[in-house]
């Protein structure tokens, strides 16, 4: 494995492949950053699909249809002619669902962009950027950009700009950097930050948002070593309840949903602890999948598994919480 000491080395990188077929791709259940920095630096390359492991969440998807790249579909086949392979927001394999193995025995170079603790893959296809000083892969992606001397249109500043706010939890882990890129995006996009806010906001009917309420209200809760741990059952969207219920003062959250055909899990840390405790949401939600026959993975400090088994739902729970205390009391 081989790493890129800065953007620069990357970019000459890029440069070097850019004629070669490209499979973009990134975790399991790809949020709005990895999608977004995923459609943007596809642009750069002479012929390139995006695959996802699995699905891309709803925020994501609505985020393309409101920048009018809803015609944009997102295959779960693993390009097999793709001759380089980048991997976006996300720093290993296990993390990619049933892109894993393909990944694993894929020939190719492998570049990974991501801004995220740094992993160690003994593989010598692997190369790699990986660095927490970039709030969100949007962040990077856009650095890339301007080496790269590509052009970016109204449509993908405004998907760099929500790649960024939403994987920096609100601007709560922003640089410097991070506002000079902000502003000279919303330069591009044309817009103010509101109506940015605006663009990522999902308008929930006054039923929904009642539902929404009545979810936290309806909540169980508990204190283990100082920490306030919160979860329950969502009648609309799962995320939405989990993000709320961490915006309200919970440190860790998890609620789920169902339909006729599965049950949804999402699962969200306060602020740095999964640095401070070593907890991996992705990794426990992608160990926990199996319990209800089903798939999972995200990032450290936001995540999601979904599977067919709904009489399993307290058990995946009691199973969430017992992995969280564990690290959080450093057994």
């Amino acid at each position: 494995m081989r790493r890129f000491n800065d953007t620069k080395e990357l970019a000459g990188f890029l440069q070097e492949n850019r004629d070669k077929k490209t499979l973009l791709t990134f975790h399991s259940i790809g949020d709005t950053d990895a999608v977004s920095s995923a459609v943007v630096l596809s642009k750069y390359f002479a012929s390139s699909q995006i695959a996802t492991p699995d699905i891309i969440t709803s925020n994501a998807d609505r985020i393309l249809y409101k920048v009018g790249l809803g015609n944009i579909k997102i295959p779960s086949s693993f390009y097999n002619e793709a001759e380089t392979l980048i991997l976006l927001d996300a720093n290993n394999f296990e993390e990619c669902g049933q892109f894993e193995e393909k990944m694993t025995q894929f020939k190719g170079e492998i570049v990974i962009i991501d801004h995220h603790l740094p992993t160690a893959i003994d593989k010598e296809n692997v190369y790699v950027f990986d660095n927490e000083d970039y709030c969100a892969t949007a962040s990077i992606v856009y650095e890339l950009t301007e080496l790269l001397g590509m052009e970016i249109s109204v449509s993908d500043a405004k998907l760099l700009l929500a790649g960024i706010i939403s994987d920096s939890a609100e601007l709560r882990n922003s640089t410097p950097k991070t506002f000079m890129q902000i502003g000279t995006l919303l330069q591009t996009a044309k817009c103010s930050y509101y109506e940015i806010r605006k663009l990522m906001s999902h308008e929930e009917s006054a039923e929904a948002r009642s539902w929404a309420i009545r979810d936290l209200l309806g909540a169980d809760i508990f204190i283990r070593e100082g920490l306030l741990f919160v979860s329950g059952k969502a009648h609309a969207h799962a995320n939405l309840s989990a993000d709320n219920a961490i915006r309200l003062g919970a440190d860790i959250a998890i609620f789920y949903s169902e339909n006729e055909n599965e049950v949804s899990f999402s699962a969200r840390l306060n602020t740095d602890l999964d640095k401070k405790y070593n907890i991996h949401l992705g990794r426990v939600m992608r160990g926990l999948a199996p319990i209800i026959k089903g798939t999972g993975g995200g990032h450290p400090s936001a995540a999601g598994a979904y599977g067919p088994l709904k009489l399993a739902t307290e058990e995946f729970l009691s199973r969430f919480f017992e992995e969280c205390i564990s690290k959080v009391e450093g057994k």
